[in-house]
This record gives C-alpha cells, sequence and structure tokens, in this order.
C-alpha cells in the first residue's frame, strides 16, 4: 500500500483598496498622484520581504501566498502600517482591507476546485483592517494569537477574527534563532548583505543599495521597539563593503559569530562575516530578538 502524501497548505491573503467615499466611483489614480500605485508598491515589497508570493495584480489590490500563518499575519500587518503613513487625497480617502484564509495547494489537475480565495475576498471586508478565518488563527504563533479577537458576526459564512495590527508586536513572536531561514543559492557579486528578522529576509545588493532601519514606517526594516529611533540606522552597499551608519539615540550592538561585541552609536562601521544586531540595546548574553546578518 502506498503512502499518500500529506497535502501541502498555503496561505493566501486578499489585500484591497477601496474608496470610502461617494466621489471614489469616479476616482482616477493618475490625476490624484497615483495614490494607488504608492500603496501597492509598498505592499509588494512586504511580500517579499516576508517570501511571499503574488499571485494576481488587481487594479487596486493583490492576491497573494505565504507558506505559514505568521509570515501571511506578519506582514499583511506590515502592509497596514505602510500604507497608513502615506497621504490621503481630499474627498476620496482609500481604506485597505484585508483577508487571511488557509488552503490546499492543488497537486493533480483533477483535484477539485476549491473556494480559498473567494473566501480570503470576503474576509477583506473591514475598512484598515485585517480578518482572518478561525483555521488560519489556530496556526499562528501563540504570541501573534494574542492579537486576534473574535468577530461576533460571521465573515464569509465563517468564524473569523479580527486581528490587532496596531499593536506592538513583541519580539518574541517572531520566534528564535532557529526560525531563521539560511541563504538560497550563491550569493550575488561583489558587497553582500542579507538581514533576517523572524520570518522576515531583506537583502542588500547591487539593484537595492540603501537599507534603513526605524520606528518610522516608511524604513525598509520597521521596528517599534521604544529603544529603537525613528531613523535608527541605515545600511549602504559600497564598492568593496557594506557600511553600517548609526544615527540613534542608543545605537546599533553589532554580535558577530566569532569576534568582540561592538556598539555603533552616532557613527559608521564595516560590517563583515555572520553575527546579530541589536538595535537600541545592547546583547547581554541574550541572542533572542536579535536580527541576523550576513556581510560579505
Amino acid at each position: 500500500m502506498i503512502a499518500m502524501s500529506k497535502p501541502r497548505r498555503k496561505y493566501y491573503v486578499h489585500a484591497e483598496l477601496v474608496g470610502s467615499s461617494s466621489a471614489s466611483a469616479d476616482f482616477d489614480d493618475a490625476k490624484a498622484g497615483r495614490p494607488i500605485e504608492r500603496r501597492l508598491n509598498r505592499m509588494e515589497r512586504v511580500v517579499t520581504a516576508y517570501r511571499g508570493q503574488i499571485e494576481k495584480r488587481l487594479s487596486s489590490g493583490l492576491q497573494l501566498t505565504f507558506e505559514t500563518a505568521d509570515a501571511a499575519l506578519l506582514g499583511a500587518c506590515e502592509m497596514q502600517h505602510r500604507c497608513a503613513v502615506l497621504p490621503q487625497v481630499s474627498a476620496n480617502r482609500l481604506a485597505l482591507r484585508i483577508g487571511i484564509h488557509q488552503g490546499i495547494v492543488r497537486q493533480r489537475l483533477k483535484d477539485g476546485a476549491d473556494d480559498t480565495r473567494e473566501i480570503a475576498s470576503q474576509l477583506a471586508a473591514i475598512d484598515d483592517g485585517i480578518a482572518a478565518s478561525d483555521i488560519v488563527v489556530a496556526a499562528l504563533n501563540p504570541e501573534l494569537r494574542k492579537l486576534t479577537r473574535l468577530i461576533n458576526d460571521a465573515l464569509a459564512g465563517i468564524a473569523a477574527y479580527k486581528i490587532d495590527w496596531r499593536s506592538e508586536i513583541p519580539s518574541v513572536a517572531f520566534g528564535g534563532e532557529s526560525s531563521w531561514p539560511s541563504s538560497k543559492g550563491p550569493r550575488p557579486p561583489g558587497a553582500y548583505l542579507l538581514l533576517n528578522i523572524g520570518l522576515k529576509t531583506l537583502e542588500l545588493t547591487q539593484d537595492n543599495p540603501l537599507l534603513t532601519v526605524g520606528r518610522d514606517p516608511t524604513n525598509d526594516l520597521t521596528l517599534v521597539e521604544d529603544h529603537v529611533s525613528r531613523n535608527h540606522c541605515r545600511f549602504e552597499r559600497r564598492v568593496d563593503c557594506i557600511l553600517l551608519t548609526d544615527s540613534s539615540t542608543n545605537g546599533t550592538c553589532v554580535t558577530p559569530d566569532k569576534g568582540k561585541e561592538v556598539l555603533v552609536k552616532n557613527s559608521s562601521f564595516i560590517l563583515k562575516g555572520k553575527g546579530l544586531l541589536f538595535f537600541g540595546r545592547l546583547c547581554n548574553g541574550e541572542r533572542r530578538g536579535g536580527t541576523r546578518y550576513e556581510a560579505y
């Protein structure tokens, strides 16, 4: 008897921008300065950082997939944060609605079609909000599950939870060092930087030579801890090195796998090898909550 392989599950996210005024039907994105396009571009960068995939780009939204419930939720929260800081257009306010549902990846053409995408679309019903089905919430990290609250009126005909994306997400929700993904494939030529924080991955390459960190949602890596400055630091790809420049109040602690810990504060430092970064605090022997780096 041949054992059947366990079906592979995906987490589907439907993210859509909708107008919340009577004038929205006549809204012209180009004439308004492309506020929809700006939001979609920011959302796409978030998808890449959490290693998601864009299944379809809609005129005012995205249909996405993620490998884990945690990545889908964290990505959705960051999309809301990044869109919230962009200016609104007078009389044509845009609201971002996000729905998340779990589905099974079709293995064969004869597999029956499922309604996962449709359910995710129906869950995207709360202005500037995130709703997830109960099966998604059950698969979340216990710390992330604390951000959820059952919605009394069922959405899409199923039990659904509203996500409090405005609350601070504790660093323990991102997991420990074991959750950091390893580098995929050969690294690109020249100076290179890879940052991993929980399920999020950022790269510094020839095509992406600058990366910023801070509390401000416009940064490439947004951290909401109190000890992190609004515009904390930046990483620059130079011809032969990766340069870390700190402009914060509390500094950036570099803890290499081999070598001594260094506090970089209102100065620059050439980052080399592998190790951990702590923004706004010292390591003090506690590795949890650090940002993993690889610099060459």
